[in-house]
Formats: C-alpha cells, structure tokens, sequence
C-alpha cells in the first residue's frame, strides 16, 4: 500500500502526460528513492524547478483517500512497475504513473489492441461502419478501445459488448465520472464485461483540457487505430496524429466526398493511412502476430451478421440517430430547433450565453479556455523543448515548422514539437502546415 500511495502521489505532483515522469523514474531506479530525494537531489537530476517544488511536497495524505475510496468501491490501480502494466503504454513518451481501472482487466501485453474513433455527429454511414467494424474486431478476440464519447465510440464499444467481445474505454475523467452522462448504462455494461481505465483520479471532472491527454492512452493502449466519419476538425483526427507520433498504424474508411464527415478520414487516407472497409482489412496485418489470441475464422462467420443492430445499441443506451446536441441547459425549445438543423444538414446559429460548453468539443476549448486552466495544465506537462518552442511562438501569427528551422533548430525535431502542442490544446494547424497559438 505504501508504494501504490507514493506511485499516486508522484502522479498527482508530475500531472498528466507529464514526460519528465519516465526520465525521473529511470535516474532514481525506485519510487521510494524518489520520493525519499530532496530538492536539490531533484535540480541535480535534472528534473525542472517547478516539478522539483511539487515533489518537496512529501505528504500522501490525498494518495491514501484516494487508495481507501478504490478499496471501498472495488476499483483497480496499476502503477507504472506493476507487472500488469501495459508495455504498449510503456513505449509511449508520457505514459501515465497510475491507472485506475473498474471491470475485468484484460491481459493488455498479450491480447491485440485496436482503437476506434470517431465523429460524435456520426452519419447513419458512419454509424454502420463502426458498428461492423467493431463488431468483427470483437469477434476475432481482439479488443476495441473507445474513449465512451457520443457517436462513433459508443457505436464501437456497443458493438464489441452485443459480439461477446471485450472492450476498453478510457476516460477524461474520474473513475467515478460517468461522462458523458448519457451513457450510464453503456457505463455500466462495460464494466461489467470489460473494463474503464482512466488516469485521472476520482472525483476529477471531465474539464476540456483532460481529453487531449486521454487521447494518447487511446492509441497508447492500441496496436492500430480505426478513424470513422471525421470532420477535417474532428477531435478524432488528434488520436491518430497521436497514434502516428506513437509509432502505430492508422487506418480509416473512407466517406463519399460529399459527406460532412469525409474530409477527415479521406485526408488520412491522402496523407498514407489505410484504407479499410471491414474488419479483416485490419486483423489480417496481425493475425499472425497474436496467432494465439486472435481467431480468424470467427471474424469471417461474424461477417455475416455484422450489420447495425439497432436495439443493441438501445439495450446500451447508445443513440442510434447521431449524437444529441451538447448544449446541456437549453430550453426545450432552442434544443429542438438545433436537433432539427442538424438533420437537415445546416448548423443554426446559438448566442454563447446559452450553450453550456460540452468540455469534450472537438476544439477543447475556446481560446480564452486555453489561456486559462488549459495552458496552465498543458503548459507543466511539456518538456524544456516543447516549452522552448511554445514561448517562440509569435502571439499574433501562423508559422510553419522551417519558421524555427530559420532560427537553427532541427526541423524535425520542431515538427514533433508542434503536433505534440497541437495534442495538447495548445496550438492549432492550419492549411499550409502552419500552426497558431490559441
């Protein structure tokens, strides 16, 4: 117990997708080390004075609620030198030092992995093709990992429970948190069958700024991720960037070009990712590779009966018409004329004062949000160079990545920065490879 309490205190001071936690961890060799070093052991060790401050901070008293409300409400933790661990999130630049988890964990070193992501306002194409794919995954025995949004992800992990299949979802929030607060039963469901992860610790509200880190478990967690019914804007296309900076392949299905929810997904298949239109186009690359987890054969008898299921998707409390509208606190009135305009195809103005802000919006937040609490989290969690290139952003101004090449840093390196910024809130892409500070 008193490791699991200093591994929670040493998340809680480091922060989510803080990636001098790993560094820390290497240089002192034990969580008791680190927690028993002072200061200026700390500076010596390269660790930045504002962690270093944190880190003085030797009281567990928070890390011991926090154990006895898990204890009390059978919820698993994992810590980063648990055997049980995920060596998939081992690999990643800012793994998470804790995990809580409610269900049945599954064995995540030995069994494949494949995330499935997508648009919250999901087109009835989109619906269809996440609920197949999925559904087929399912029945390989691979694992489908969601995120529990609206649309898309809920589709998917709907379709992963009705095929007897396991499924993860990992949230933006607290244990405890079930957002969004439509999916109480689909909540439920999976924890039952298969399991929530989170590293955020209970209690901790869905606040915008958490989904960007959330994202990078998503991928991290998977072998593969699935992009389906994207926006060029979509949230969903920040997982498979971050899939593409954790070394994982990226596939999508691709939309008519018409389609609302095309120029996400056909961009990413413009750009190099795999085109795919059922679940064996993804199992093929990695039936041999987890030959003794994954069954072929049940993939292609699941084919046959792979089509929507609507009343699964009711059974789970899972929308089947597209997301709802996010603006929680309407009249009755505003939320049905906005519900109306949606499906017919055109977005209808609403005053700011009477939306209340759906914290996992695909912009995670207004600009004001990202000077706010968002910079404040995302700016600790970056790493010196990251830092460097942030601050030599101009304020009023889109620069490309040859902007600090110019100025004699390594283009690479600099690319890397910037979509690492861009996953974190902290910037936006524009056309033209340009990024702009929010």
């Amino acid at each position: 117990m008193k490791n699991t309490a200093k591994w929670i205190w040493f998340a809680e001071q480091c922060g989510a997708g803080n990636s001098e936690m790993v560094k820390i961890y290497e240089r002192y060799g034990s969580i008791n080390a680190i927690y028993l070093a002072d200061y200026n052991s700390y500076i010596e060790n390269d660790v930045s004075e504002r962690l270093a401050e944190k880190l003085s901070d030797k009281s567990l008293s928070a890390a011991c609620s926090i154990i006895k409300y898990c204890e009390d409400n059978r919820v698993g933790i994992l810590t980063y030198a648990c055997d049980e661990y995920p060596r998939s999130l081992r690999s990643i630049k800012d793994p998470p030092a804790v995990l809580y988890y409610l269900g049945k964990l599954p064995d995540l070193n030995k069994n494949l992995c494949i995330a499935t992501v997508g648009t919250r306002k999901m087109s009835e194409y989109g619906m269809r093709s996440a609920y197949k794919i999925a559904y087929e995954i399912a029945s390989s025995g691979a694992i489908i990992v969601s995120g529990m949004a609206l649309g898309i992800d809920s589709v998917a992990a709907s379709a992963a429970l009705k095929a007897g299949g396991s499924t993860v979802a990992v949230l933006g929030s607290g244990i405890d948190i079930i957002y969004p607060k439509e999916h109480k039963k689909l909540y439920r469901a999976i924890a039952q069958s298969g399991v929530i992860i989170t590293e955020y610790p209970p209690a901790t509200e869905p606040h915008s700024f958490n989904f960007p880190m959330r994202n990078r478990i998503i991928s991290g967690l998977s072998q593969g991720t699935v992009v389906i019914d994207a926006a060029e804007k979509s949230g969903a296309l920040i997982t498979s960037k971050t899939a593409i900076l954790q070394g994982r392949d990226v596939y999508a299905v691709p939309s008519n070009i018409d389609s609302e929810n095309s120029s996400g997904t056909n961009g990413l298949i413009r750009d190099g990712a795999q085109a795919v239109t059922c679940g064996y186009d993804i199992i093929k690359n990695y039936a041999y590779l987890f030959r003794d987890t994954i069954n072929v054969q049940n993939l292609r008898i699941a084919e046959k009966r792979s089509d929507l299921d609507e009343n699964a998707l009711a059974y789970y409390g899972v929308r089947a018409r597209g997301a709802r509208p996010a603006f929680e606190g309407l009249s009755a009135k505003l939320e049905r004329e906005r519900a109306e305009a949606l499906v017919q195809g055109k977005t209808r103005a609403m005053s700011p004062s009477s939306e209340k802000k759906d914290p996992d919006a695909t912009k995670q937040g207004s600009a004001s949000d990202a000077r706010g609490d968002n910079s404040k989290e995302m700016l600790e969690s970056l790493d010196d160079y990251e830092r460097r290139i942030f601050e030599e952003m101009p304020l009023d101004k889109a620069v490309s990545a040859d902007y600090f090449a110019a100025n004699g840093e390594n283009l690479s390196r600099a690319m890397f920065a910037l979509t690492t910024l861009e996953i974190k809130g902290l910037v936006s892409s524009l056309p033209g490879a340009l990024y702009i500070r929010k």
